[in-house]
């Protein structure tokens, strides 16, 4: 995707009326629990299997309640994203 994409992407899913099966806000302005980062993921992944949606989505860093953007610092480098894998 674009990075075009990605904004329309991210406007059409705080503009939703609230979170539902296959986004799902989190501030995570600082960190995030990893236990929890699983159990999420996996939740998502089978609202969206269930659902027949391609694609889940685990937003870092937006308000659940008011879909305000926060920005995050949690994992914010591809190293330490991908070190999640070794978990």
């Amino acid at each position: 995707m674009t990075t075009q994409e990605l904004i329309k992407l991210l406007e059409d899913f705080i503009h939703l009326p609230g979170e539902n099966e296959v986004v799902e806000f989190k501030k995570a302005q600082n960190g995030f629990d990893t236990q929890k980062l699983g159990e999420y993921f996996s939740a998502l992944s089978n609202e969206a299997n269930l659902g027949q949606e391609e694609f889940a989505w685990l937003l870092f860093g937006i308000h659940d309640k008011t879909h305000t953007i926060l920005g995050s610092s949690y994992k914010p480098t591809r190293p330490s994203l991908d070190a999640l894998k070794e978990k």
